[in-house]
């Protein structure tokens, strides 16, 4: 009997996003993922779904670095470079009104250096951040058998806006793993949403291999929005993993809401019940 072997492709930030959006206020996005997840049984039940016996590997892709905008702060702190300060704060309106309050030159050194300060705290912050994300990734790989994280790529984070902008180069990396490891599966498990993707996937199903694709289904039973549309179309099939069940392989309990008081009016004024509203969900990023 021959066994059909499958490799799984998982778009790291596109899977951590959809579990957020997924689960919203029963999980906490700073815990960066599930802490209690059985990433080993949800990979091999997404390769049962694609109609696989054998999981060889899950390759898992996140970003290898950060870039931080404006770069470069610590050094010009240390050189109290002051003009050049200045120049970078003022590249950011919030901070270039807050130094044109400032008349007294003394004053306004001062507070370039204490803005620049600050911007340093949050890269220090951010990144030991991001080490964390490291060390809980390096958990997974040890934790759960034949879960490998691949590192490709950078992800920007914006120190005067406090976010991050579009990773870059992490979407080719699994793109060419898609290719490359060819000859070492029969079905190949995308999870994303991306439809960068399609290129890749169209190019392993003319070499013979069978393609599907992962959708995430919200509690209401719609499909969570996030790009995936062409990706599905040019599959062989999509996998769409119903909330109930992806929130047992996550472990993720329900948080208890307490009921809000009211006050029951008289019977003869009593309005009528409305039913249950739909909480929706953003589109994954």
């Amino acid at each position: 009997m021959n066994f059909r072997s499958a490799c799984v492709f998982v778009d790291g930030e596109n899977l951590r996003h959809s579990i957020i959006d997924l689960f919203q206020s029963d999980f906490n996005p700073a815990d960066y993922l599930p802490k209690s997840a059985d990433w080993e049984d949800f990979f091999n039940d997404l390769v049962k779904k694609g109609d696989a016996e054998l999981r060889l590997r899950t390759y898992w892709y996140v970003v290898d670095e950060i870039d931080f905008w404006p770069y470069g702060l610590s050094r010009l702190l240390k050189s109290d470079d002051i003009g050049t300060m200045e120049t970078i704060l003022r590249k950011y309106r919030t901070y270039a009104s807050q130094l044109d309050l400032i008349s007294d030159a003394t004053s306004r050194q001062e507070k370039v250096r204490s803005l620049i300060r600050l911007l340093v705290s949050r890269e220090r912050s951010i990144k030991a951040r991001f080490d964390g994300w490291q060390v809980f990734q390096n958990g997974i790989a040890h934790r759960f058998d034949s879960i490998e994280f691949r590192r490709a790529g950078s992800i920007q984070y914006d120190l005067f806006a406090q976010r991050f902008n579009e990773e870059k180069g992490v979407d080719v990396k699994l793109a060419t793993d898609l290719l490359k490891l060819n000859e070492i599966y029969d079905v190949g498990v995308v999870v994303s949403g991306d439809g960068d993707y399609v290129p890749a996937v169209q190019t392993v199903k003319d070499w013979g291999k069978h393609i599907v694709n992962v959708s995430f289904l919200k509690k209401n039973g719609g499909v969570l929005p996030g790009g995936a549309r062409r990706l599905n179309r040019c599959t062989d099939r999509v996998i769409e993993l119903q909330y109930d069940e992806v929130r047992n392989f996550m472990k993720i309990i329900p948080k208890i809401r307490a009921a809000s008081p009211s006050i029951a009016a008289p019977a003869a004024i009593r309005p009528v019940a409305s039913g249950p509203g739909d909480s929706g969900v953003g589109p994954v990023s």
